[in-house]
């Protein structure tokens, strides 16, 4: 057979390279090996080669969300596309777009018991931006027009706002292991131009009388990457008398009248209390936040508006009070707004309690003893400069939520969809295209769920990784009614019998090891000076974890009158 047929997967790489895509991830298979042939033969294309599906998606969305760019995706057919899907799904929930090429039998051979087939067309509808199926073969030009066109529309709707994943679905007849035409057809590129969305003069003018007309302001940063001029905005609102600014560290802002520990602070005020930080006007920007606290303060205290900046979900009412979507960009509005006008007392009301908190957490910090939230405390003292610190979901996360954010690290965490299947790949393909030292705060449970995600041979000496094991899922302890619990809490916790430590080192990683209080800080010192991918397993109790949690909430409580 004429190796023509197969000019439509030739042209695949060509098409992506002029869309500025530069990485690909491959999962080793049979089907799609037509398509390791095609990129691995494009000299603008790096690729790399991970076996887990999982995990390999995972990296992948790491790349994308390091280097801000679309990141390729190749695997075979049947249920290795399934594997691919936990990733997908939290890199539409991200806005990060990687480009999925599923390899396929042909129609006629699904559902008809052969091997490695399933139904993959839109295989992953409810969390993708779109779907797209190549022609089979392409020996007529209007094949071959029609699988270009494809391509390039694909990859030009993942990079167009709101970004996000697609699936090209690839059906290929056999023979699978034949050579590739020699030449490219200078195939179509298809690209939308990148606009801007701003409000008009009228509706900026309306803005700026609405925001006069407010005395108590609520600015709610949501999760967002690190942004100087965005930060700079935010301080800047900070110091408005009129103005609170609320940003958990996952905000990547910090400042000195910005408040960046929201469970603290509102977990800290009475009934009473809370009626006086109402405020009259929301204003939210970026994805979801984490605190509890805040999403149940701001449900009972409703402010009079709510505006919308920067989702690409536009009709999130997360808080019940949702009343304006405002398009474009939020440091751009806000700019607009007519600041230093405003005499008021609602941002002092909140400084002052802020700093009461802040002295109830240092006494408190300051006596437990060797605990999550020492092995937290030591880690934010002695994290270099420009650390990237990968946040774990369930407890890692919740942990750090507790302390100040440190302006010079840059915080990241899977919160599009919340699980723990993929933080340690999606941190290990972020620090692969990273210069800075990378950290990964994970609990047990996410670290061996995730194991696979050292299985790849691009583990680099700028990561490093934090393992708090307390023997389960510690989070179930905090979150649960104890005696309901009581009788199946493993079936929560899920305890376990797995060595940690001969488990890092069949992937080649140097291990450490702490379970005292009073080697932890000097432990720590050593892990940090280490020249080599290194895991510090920090040994704690699930018991006495759970008790400084409770505890130290009620330690920065205000008393009831």
């Amino acid at each position: 057979m004429s190796n023509h047929f197969r000019q439509g997967i030739k042209n695949i790489p060509e098409i992506c390279a002029h869309h500025g895509i530069r990485k690909v991830i491959i999962a080793p298979g049979s089907r799609n090996a037509p398509l390791i042939f095609a990129f691995t033969a494009q000299p603008e294309m790096e690729c790399l080669s991970i076996t887990d599906e999982r995990s390999a998606a995972y990296f992948a969305l790491g790349i994308a969300l390091q280097a801000s760019e679309a990141v390729a995706l190749v695997c075979t057919s049947g249920t290795a596309v399934l594997n691919f899907a936990p990733a997908i799904a939290e890199a539409y929930y991200q806005n990060l777009p990687l480009i999925v090429f599923t390899a396929d039998r042909p129609a006629e051979m699904i559902d008809q018991a052969d091997g490695q087939t399933l139904r993959q067309t839109n295989i992953f509808g409810n969390y993708i931006k779109a779907s797209f199926d190549l022609p089979v073969e392409t020996i007529i030009d209007s094949d071959l027009d029609f699988s270009n066109r494809q391509v390039s529309q694909a990859v030009d709707t993942a990079l167009s706002y709101p970004q996000g994943p697609v699936q090209i679905n690839v059906p290929m007849r056999e023979p699978i292991y034949t050579a590739l035409p020699e030449t490219h057809s200078n195939p179509k590129i298809i690209k939308t131009i990148a606009a801007q969305t701003i409000p008009t003069k009228e509706s900026l003018d309306k803005l700026q009388k609405s925001w006069n007309k407010f005395e108590k302001k609520m600015v709610v940063f949501g999760v967002y990457p690190k942004n100087e001029k965005l930060n700079k905005l935010a301080n800047q609102l900070a110091n408005e008398p009129d103005v609170v600014v609320i940003c958990e560290n996952l905000s990547n802002i910090a400042g000195d009248k910005i408040i960046t520990r929201p469970e603290s602070f509102f977990s800290s005020l009475s009934n009473e209390e809370k009626i006086s930080f109402k405020p009259d006007l929301l204003i939210t920007i970026g994805h979801s936040v984490i605190c509890k606290q805040l999403k149940l303060f701001l449900r009972e205290q409703k402010p009079l508006e709510q505006w919308q900046f920067e989702s690409s979900l536009p009709y999130i009412d997360t808080y019940k009070s949702l009343t304006t979507i405002i398009p474009g960009l939020a440091v751009d509005v806000l700019d607009e707004m007519p600041f230093g006008k405003a005499e008021s007392s609602f941002s002092e009301k909140f400084q002052v309690q802020n700093q009461i908190i802040a002295k109830r957490h240092e006494a408190f910090v300051a006596n437990a003893p060797i605990s999550d939230m020492i092995a937290v405390t030591k880690l934010l003292e002695l994290a270099p400069e420009n650390t990237t610190l990968h946040l774990a979901n369930s407890t890692s996360v919740r942990w750090t939520q507790l302390f100040p954010t440190r302006s010079d690290i840059s915080y990241f965490c899977n919160r599009g969809t919340s699980g723990i299947d993929g933080s340690l790949s999606t941190a290990a393909g972020f620090a692969y295209v990273s210069k800075k030292p990378n950290v990964f705060l994970t609990g047990d449970l996410s670290f061996i769920y995730d194991s696979n995600g050292l299985w790849n041979n691009y583990i680099g000496n700028n990561i490093k990784i934090i393992v708090l094991n307390n023997n389960g899922g510690n989070i179930f302890r905090f979150i649960g009614d104890k005696q309901l619990m009581e009788k199946s809490l493993d079936f929560f916790t899920t305890p376990h019998k797995v060595k940690i430590k001969p488990l890092v080192e069949a992937y080649g990683l140097n291990y450490m090891a702490c379970d005292k209080t009073e080697s932890l800080e000097r432990t720590m010192k050593e892990f940090f000076s280490t020249e080599k991918a290194t895991v510090l397993e920090i040994f704690t109790d699930s018991d006495l974890n759970t008790e400084n949690y409770k505890e130290y909430f009620e330690n920065i409580r205000t008393p009831n009158p």
